[in-house]
C-alpha cells in the first residue's frame, strides 16, 4: 500500500476531525447534555446488574470450606459493606469532574503512564466478557428449553475434547448476537434498559426464592447442617479466622474491577453527589440481597430435590424446576430465564463491554470511541473460547479471579491521590496536554512513583497468588498464604502509603490546583458556583501560607 493509500484509510478509520492520540468526544469531560443518569437511574443500573448468577452463588464459597450459615452470611456482609464505600469513595472522581477511570488515572500515573492501568482493565473486559457471555448462553438455553424441551438433549455433534455440548454453543451465540445492537446505544441511553431490566429481575428473584420456601416449608438442610453435606469439618479457631478473611477477601476480589472503573459510570451524573446517594443504599442491599436468597433457597432446593447436586447455579435450579414440575413449570422457568436473561445481558453489555470499550477509546482515542471498542471486547470475547476456561482450565478462572491482587494496589494509588493528596482537585485541561507543560506530563508522560508504589503492594501477595493459580507446581508456607488471603486490603494500604510517602518525599507540581475557567464547558450553573468557591478557599488558604512564612 502506498503512503498516500494508508494516509487515507487512516483518515477513514479516525473518529472525528476533532480526534487526537489523547482525546475524542467520548474520552473528553462529558458536558451537561449527556449527563442523564439521576439518582433514581444509578439505583435501577445497580438493581439490574447486582442481581445476578454470580452473586446468586456468592454464598457457596464459604459453606464449602466449612464456614456455618451464619458465618457464610457475616463475612458476605463485610464485604459488600467494604465493596460499597469502596465503589462510592472511588467513582467521586468522575461525578465531579465527568471524566472516565481512564483520565483520572492520568493525574497518578502520567498522561503515557496510565495506559498500563488501562491494559491491566482491557485484559480483565476481554476475558470476564467472554465468560459472562457463556453464563448468559445458559440461561439462553433454559428459555429454548422451556419452549421446547428436547432443546435439553439436543444430539452433540462435538467431540469430547471440545468442553461443550452442541445445544449450549447455540445457546452461547444467540447470547452473543443479541448483545450486539445494544452497543450501538450510548450509556447516556440507558435509562429505559436499567428500570425494565431491574424491575423485571427483581420480581424474578423474589418469586423463585418465595416458591421455594413455601414448597419446602422451611429453609431447608443446607441451613442447618451445611458441613454434613458438604462433607467438610467445622472450623475453629485460627483457622476459622482466616477462613473468612479468605472469603472476604474474595467477594471484595470479584468487585475488584468495578471498584477501579467506577468513574466510568459515575461521569454521567447529572448533578456532583448524585452517583454517591444513588449507590451508597442500594448496592449492600442488592448485593447481600441476592446472597441471602441465592442460599435459602439452594437450600430449599437441596430439600426438594435430593437427588440432584447442589443447585448453586440458577440455570440448573430452572432446569431442574422444569425436568421434575412437568409442562406446568414451563411458562414460569422461561419467565425466571429471561429475567435473569437480561440481568445477565446488563452485566455483560454494560460493566464488561461497554467499561473496555471506554478503556480503548481512552488508549487509541484517534481511531477507537466506546462503540468500536465495545465490539472489539466482544469479539476478543468470543475468541478466548470461554466454554473451554470454564470446563477444563479452572487454574485459568482462578487467575482472573484473584487478578484483584494487581487490581487493589492501582485502586489504593488512585484513591490516595485523588483524595488525599490532591483533595478532590484536577486541572481538566491538563489531563489532555501531551507535552511538558502539564502538571501530569512529570517524565516524558509517566509518573515514576507510580510503579514504584504498585510493585511495592502487589509483591506481599505474589507467592499466595502463584501457589493459588498452580497449587500443583508451587507450594509456600502458610504466612505467605495467610498475606494472601489479605491481599486486596494489605495491597491497596500499602501502594496508598506509599504513594504518599514518595509525593511527600517528592512533591508533583499542580497539586491542588484546578482551570481558572470551564474549559470543555462541563459544568453546570451549580456546580461552576461550588468551582469558585473552591477556588476562592484555595486563594485564601495560599494567602495565608504566603503571610505565615513573611511573618512567622
Amino acid at each position: 500500500m502506498s503512503l498516500a493509500g494508508l494516509g487515507l484509510l487512516l483518515r477513514v478509520l479516525t473518529v472525528s476531525s476533532d480526534a487526537s492520540p489523547y482525546q475524542n468526544a467520548d474520552v473528553l469531560p462529558l458536558p451537561p447534555s449527556r449527563r442523564t443518569w439521576s439518582k433514581k437511574i444509578f439505583a435501577f443500573f445497580w438493581v439490574s446488574t447486582a442481581i445476578n448468577i454470580a452473586e446468586w452463588s456468592g454464598a457457596s464459597a464459604g459453606l464449602a470450606i466449612g464456614l456455618t450459615v451464619g458465618q457464610a452470611i457475616a463475612v458476605n456482609l463485610i464485604s459488600t459493606l467494604i465493596i460499597t464505600l469502596a465503589l462510592v469513595i472511588n467513582g467521586h472522581g468522575g461525578g465531579k469532574w465527568h471524566v472516565p477511570f481512564a483520565v483520572i488515572n492520568r493525574a497518578a500515573w502520567g498522561i503515557r503512564g496510565s495506559w498500563f492501568a488501562l491494559l491491566n482493565r482491557i485484559i480483565l473486559s476481554c476475558c470476564w466478557y467472554g465468560v459472562e457471555g457463556w453464563y448468559g448462553g445458559q440461561m439462553v438455553k433454559i428459555m429454548i428449553g422451556a419452549i421446547w424441551p428436547s432443546f435439553y438433549h439436543m444430539k452433540n455433534t462435538f467431540g469430547p475434547g471440545a468442553a461443550m455440548e452442541t445445544n449450549e454453543f447455540i445457546s452461547f451465540i444467540i447470547f452473543w448476537i443479541v448483545s450486539l445492537p445494544i452497543f450501538l446505544l450510548k450509556p447516556e441511553h440507558y435509562r429505559i434498559p436499567a428500570v425494565v431490566s431491574s424491575v423485571v429481575v427483581t420480581i424474578a428473584a423474589l418469586a423463585i426464592f418465595i416458591w421455594a420456601l413455601a414448597k419446602q416449608g422451611n429453609a431447608g438442610p443446607l441451613w442447618s447442617r451445611p458441613q454434613e453435606i458438604y462433607g467438610v469439618p467445622k472450623l475453629e479457631g485460627a483457622q476459622l479466622s482466616w477462613a473468612m478473611m479468605r472469603i472476604i477477601t474474595s467477594g471484595i476480589g470479584g468487585w475488584a474491577g468495578g471498584i477501579l472503573y467506577q468513574s466510568d459510570f459515575s461521569r454521567y451524573a447529572i448533578n456532583s453527589g448524585d452517583q454517591m446517594w444513588g449507590q451508597i443504599f442500594i448496592i449492600p442491599v442488592c448485593l447481600f440481597g441476592s446472597n441471602l436468597l441465592g442460599l435459602i433457597t439452594t437450600s430449599c432446593a437441596w430439600g426438594l430435590y435430593p437427588d440432584e447436586p447442589l443447585l448453586w447455579r440458577l440455570y440448573d435450579l430452572l432446569q431442574a424446576i422444569q425436568e421434575h414440575g412437568g409442562n406446568g413449570t414451563r411458562a414460569a422457568v422461561f419467565f425466571a430465564a429471561f429475567a435473569f436473561f437480561l440481568s445477565q445481558m446488563s452485566v455483560n453489555v454494560v460493566a464488561c463491554g461497554v467499561v473496555g470499550g471506554m478503556d480503548l477509546a481512552a488508549l487509541l482515542p484517534r481511531f477507537l470511541n466506546i462503540r468500536r471498542g465495545s465490539f472489539i471486547i466482544a469479539i476478543i470475547g468470543i475468541c478466548i473460547n470461554p466454554w473451554r476456561i470454564l470446563n477444563t482450565a479452572n487454574s485459568f478462572i482462578s487467575a482472573i479471579s484473584a487478578y484483584a491482587v494487581f487490581l487493589g494496589p492501582l485502586t489504593g494509588i488512585m484513591v490516595a491521590d485523588y483524595h488525599i493528596l490532591r483533595r478532590r482537585r484536577l486541572k481538566l485541561s491538563h489531563l489532555y496536554l501531551p507535552n511538558p507543560a502539564s502538571d501530569y506530563w512529570f517524565w516524558h508522560g509517566l509518573n515514576w512513583r507510580a510503579p514504584v508504589a504498585w510493585v511495592l503492594g502487589v509483591f506481599p501477595s505474589m507467592p499466595g497468588f502463584a501457589a493459588s493459580v498452580t497449587p500443583a507446581s508451587v507450594q509456600v508456607n502458610s504466612g505467605w498464604t495467610h498475606v494472601y488471603y489479605m491481599s486486596w486490603l494489605l495491597s491497596f494500604f500499602i501502594s496508598g502509603t506509599v504513594w504518599m510517602l514518595l509525593n511527600t518525599l517528592c512533591p508533583p507540581p499542580g497539586v491542588g490546583e484546578v482551570d481558572g475557567k470551564d474549559v470543555y464547558g462541563t459544568f453546570g450553573p451549580a456546580e461552576e458556583e461550588d468551582m469558585k468557591e473552591d477556588m476562592k478557599e484555595r486563594e485564601e488558604l495560599k494567602l495565608q501560607m504566603s503571610v505565615s512564612q513573611l511573618y512567622p
